[in-house]
């Protein structure tokens, strides 16, 4: 019953977040544009230097980390003056001031960057990885059915998700911290890592892979899950949430 009943919320909050925001293909509100079919390449260039990005409005950005900094949009050619990329205090800022698209052939933009700080995908866009990242401390954001999906070697990585949004990440840390809640969630089994925490509420899931030790709490209906049995374990449950191993 628990099972369905986080389903049930994943589903509706998901559903939600795709009427508010519109998808690919198809418009339902008057903040739409609707695709050429003709792709045009604009490399972009930016003012000040940056280590996080932030991208919004179904935008998907591709990561490739790599020793200069490129910025290239790749997009139906009436809709790249609608697609900014500016630097605000130190994070490069994607956006677009249309929210719905229609029969969009693409709307990609790759950045290439030596050091990354940050990650953060709301509002149905997507950030994924060409290469590994590596650094010393990765923190990554999604919200409102965004989603991120990476490989990643970091000392501390730090993931926190809401409101039916994902992120799938694989690799090697020494700790990660995870937080999940509305509907959302957080795939890290795949990633090892010495040192776990995990926070889940409200419908919300994460799967994780603790080496050393895992600290979990889960509350509301939200369901952590591990798939080998660490050193060291803690586990809090309240209000219908569950924590078990696979």
């Amino acid at each position: 019953m628990l099972k369905i009943i986080t389903l049930i919320t994943k589903f509706i909050l998901v559903a939600l977040t795709a009427l508010l925001f519109g998808s690919c293909n198809h418009s339902i509100n008057f903040n739409a544009i609707e695709g050429s079919g003709n792709i045009t390449t604009e490399k972009r260039l930016v003012e000040g230097a940056f280590k996080s990005i932030e991208v919004n409005n179904a935008i998907d950005v591709v990561i490739e980390q790599s020793d200069k900094i490129e910025i290239i949009v790749q997009a139906d050619d009436n809709l790249q003056k609608h697609i900014t990329t500016k630097v605000e205090n130190g994070t490069l800022v994607i956006s677009c001031d249309k929210n719905s698209f229609i029969n969009m052939k693409s709307k990609k933009v790759t950045v290439k960057m030596p050091v990354i700080d940050e990650l953060e995908a709301t509002s149905g866009s997507t950030i994924t990885s060409k290469n590994t990242l590596k650094g010393e401390n990765i923190r990554l954001n999604t919200s409102s059915a965004a989603s991120i999906d990476l490989s990643i070697e970091s000392d501390n990585i730090t993931c926190d998700t809401s409101s039916g949004s994902t992120i799938t990440i694989n690799g090697k840390a020494l700790q990660i911290k995870t937080t999940a809640s509305s509907g959302s969630e957080i795939n890290a089994d795949k990633l090892l890592a010495n040192e776990v925490s995990a926070d889940v509420s409200s419908g919300a899931s994460i799967s994780v892979h603790p080496i050393v030790s895992l600290n979990a709490q889960a509350s509301s209906g939200g369901n952590i899950t591990y798939d080998i049995q660490p050193k060291s374990i803690q586990k809090n449950t309240s209000s219908g949430g569950s924590i078990s191993q696979e």
